[in-house]
């Protein structure tokens, strides 16, 4: 559990849907004064209003974590700040040659780019003062090959690596920085909306266990692997032996779960694009 976060201010980027409900909850019940950030505005709301029902005093901005603009103005506005929670992310479940620059682009700037810039915007503060806790809210998808989200696995990986180095390099400063990584997760995420189910060996794991995760960093963890199957054995036997990770996601049944993931992404685009084209 958690120490108390009473008195502390913490900002959420991605607050409006998913993840970051539960999230916002999370931090609420522990007496965080709450600065919520996402772009979309009536969700949004609703994220804030349900934190006020918990008592928790709430600010919301409505901003583009993609945009320098409204990053430096989340900064400005937020105030000063206890704790960041990078949880904002986006990701497209398709082949590399059937996604578009534009969607490249969206998921680096959202997952990778704008943490790294929301974090090195409020060091110096939290440095100056002697203590805070930034999380990025990572996946497993950065741990380990991702086929059909290539892209968005490269952003992860990306964000595990800036997370591993920017807390040996604060170490000392009283600023504590970590990373958590969910693996398939129900009801909520980026996963659940896809409809499909997660493979057997894997097994989903519950949104509020993603939050509890949030605050076990806060509390001090330098990463929480958020997932049920006994997953570090495995990242451990394919760093020992190089190759063997392709037939270890083919075996788990993976593969074909990313795949027809990958499958009805498309079929929706396609779908998408011919109601288009009918207007």
């Amino acid at each position: 559990m958690a120490k108390s976060l009473s008195g502390k201010r913490a900002l959420l980027t991605g607050a409006s849907r998913g993840l970051g409900v539960y999230i916002a909850r999370a931090l609420a019940g522990e007496g965080a004064e709450l600065v919520l950030a996402a772009r979309d505005v009536e969700k949004l709301d609703a994220t804030a209003r349900e934190c006020a029902a918990l008592g928790a005093r709430v600010t919301r901005l409505a901003a583009d974590v993609r945009d320098a603009g409204d990053r430096a103005r989340l900064v400005r506005d937020a105030g000063e700040l206890d704790v960041v929670v990078n949880n904002a992310g986006v990701e497209t479940t398709l082949r590399l040659v059937d996604q578009s620059e534009a969607e490249v682009r969206a998921q680096i700037e959202t997952n990778l780019l704008a943490p790294i810039e929301l974090t090195r915007a409020v060091l110096s503060g939290m440095i100056a003062r002697g203590g805070g806790a930034i999380v990025n809210v990572s996946s497993m998808s950065g741990k380990g090959a991702t086929p059909y989200n290539s892209v968005y696995a490269a952003t992860k990986y990306g964000l595990n690596g800036f997370t591993a180095s920017i807390a040996v390099e604060l170490h000392g400063t009283g600023v504590h920085v970590g990373v958590v990584c969910p693996g398939f997760v129900a009801e909520s995420g980026m996963w659940a909306s896809t409809g499909v189910a997660a493979p057997a060996a894997m097994r989903e794991v519950r949104p509020e266990r993603v939050a509890r995760a949030v605050l076990e960093v806060i509390d001090g963890k330098g990463q929480v692997l958020v997932t049920r199957a006994p997953i570090r054995p495995l990242l451990a036997l394919r760093e020992l032996v190089p190759g063997l990770e392709g037939s270890l996601l083919r075996r788990l049944g993976i593969v074909r779960a990313l795949a027809e993931r990958a499958e009805r992404a498309e079929r929706a685009e396609r779908a998408e694009r011919a109601e288009r084209a009918e207007r």
